[in-house]
């Protein structure tokens, strides 16, 4: 399974949009530059300032490397005492952030300040989120960096061959070829992976990092055939993932889940059978319901593994390679999938699965209710403001029910009806009650008079 994990959301130093260079700056005196890690909770970076004049003010700038819209740079700002010689340290808490997966490269370099005014900046440093406790080996073959530990020679070298052979198939059954070197950290189990990395689901075997060309994987403890289809299903999604990147658009699940089930090379009998009992039951889900996450129910989530194998499958041998590649184009470019459909294939997401459909001997599509009329979403995404009630805008290709209140093909422009008669009733009763109360009064004030003149008779 695809987990495209976003970690650099610094919560404590805030983020820094700007190129990662160092400006001009005097030449910086720093000694023990360094960072220490606590694996996987924890970065402390720590160095020694040294000034001729007082040091008033530190700043530590770090990031890592991965695939993003923009070089990030996060800036934290360690209390300093003034002296000519400072400590400063700062500790990154993963469990704050978010955790980075392991093999990530990151940098560091340190700006301080004098009681002069002189700036100093430091040469960057660089080093590799990793548990170095482990004695991690590394295998070598092509675009692939294998790195190991726990298991003998040849289980690491029947791997490495696995995944050469995933690199082999994306190029020649999909057109994809990885876009610089993809790391592969192989656990001897699936405890060791998952204590690797925070906050992951406790039944993951795999884990594909896009952004930073890293699949983290442990190994099942006996079947061979599942651990070499686990290695080229995720450094497919790495492949795609990297190929199809985009800071607005993404890949509908089906697709990615589909082109990593294809490189595998088939379903497996049981998955098989249970797509070939949803085609006959009539039991398919939708494509459009399998765009989003699939569902936690196990046999359902299957269903949808098989599913998306089959569509994809279909798609490539009766279109061709050159098309799949194409959509993915279109996808990176932001075009919703509709779109980007209707423009390779010449039809949107029910036509493809109507096509689809009748490849399998499936059924045809179940008929859906007449969509209401909606706005049409811009492909950048709305910010809601902090007060106000934003406006419900569902996107154009999903089938919105037609509201029950107000009769069918009506709408409803003013305030129900019954309130308007509530309310003109109370108006009515507010007259009445005034004009008897001035009525009253008028009477009161005649019969004074009249009382005034008879005394006076």
């Amino acid at each position: 399974m695809r987990f495209r994990t976003i970690l650099l959301t610094f919560v404590i130093t805030g983020l820094t949009l700007f190129p990662a260079r160092a400006t001009a700056a005097p030449h910086a005196d720093v000694q023990d530059d360094r960072v220490t890690m606590a694996f996987p909770d924890t970065i402390t970076f720590s160095a020694t300032l040294t000034s001729n004049a007082p040091i008033t003010s530190a700043t530590l700038e770090y990031g890592n490397e991965q695939q993003t819209c923009g070089d990030v740079t996060a800036k934290a700002y360690p209390q300093v005492a003034p002296a000519n010689t400072v400590n400063v340290e700062w500790t990154w808490n993963m469990r704050q952030s978010g955790s980075l997966p392991p093999g990530t490269q990151l940098w560091w370099r340190w700006r301080y300040t004098d009681e002069t005014g002189a700036q100093f900046t430091s040469s960057t440093q660089t080093a590799v989120w990793l548990d170095n406790t482990h004695p991690w080996q590394t295998l070598t073959s092509g675009n692939l960096r294998l790195h190991h530990y726990g298991m003998n020679n040849s289980t690491a070298q029947s791997m490495l061959e696995a995944g050469a052979e995933g690199l082999r198939r994306n190029k020649e059954w999909i057109g994809l070829e990885s876009d610089g070197t993809v790391d592969v950290y192989l656990y001897p189990n699936y405890t060791d992976m998952r204590d690797a990395v925070l906050f992951e689901p406790q039944w993951t075997g795999g884990l594909a990092y896009s952004d930073f060309n890293i699949v983290l994987m442990g190994l099942s403890g006996g079947d061979t055939t599942w651990d070499r289809n686990t290695i080229i299903h995720e450094l497919t999604h790495v492949i795609v993932g990297h190929f199809a990147f985009s800071c607005i658009g993404s890949v509908p699940t089906w697709l990615n889940e589909g082109l990593a089930m294809f490189t595998e090379g088939g379903l497996s009998a049981g998955m098989q059978s249970q797509l070939d009992r949803a085609v006959r039951d009539n039991s398919l889900q939708s494509i459009r319901s399998m765009s989003g996450g699939f569902s936690e129910i196990p046999e359902r989530a299957l269903l949808a593994y098989a599913q998306s194998y089959s569509v994809v499958k279909f798609m490539i041998e009766t279109q061709g390679q050159e098309k799949l590649v194409e959509l993915l184009v279109a996808l990176r470019d932001a075009k919703p999938v509709d779109t980007a459909l209707r423009e390779v294939y010449g039809f949107d997401t029910d036509g493809l699965e109507d096509a689809w459909r009748a490849s399998v001997g499936a059924p045809p599509r179940p008929a859906q209710p007449q969509a209401t009329s909606q706005p049409t979403p811009t492909h950048v995404p709305t910010y809601v403001p902090i007060q106000g009630i934003p406006q419900a805008v569902t996107p154009t290709p999903f089938v919105i029910p037609t509201s029950s209140f107000g009769g069918e093909g009506t709408e409803q422009t003013g305030p129900p009806r019954s309130l308007t008669i509530a309310l003109l009733c109370f108006c009515l009763l507010f007259l009445l009650i005034a004009g008897v109360i001035v009525l009253g009064f008028v009477v009161r004030k005649d019969n004074a008079k009249a009382g005034g003149k008879n005394a006076q008779l």
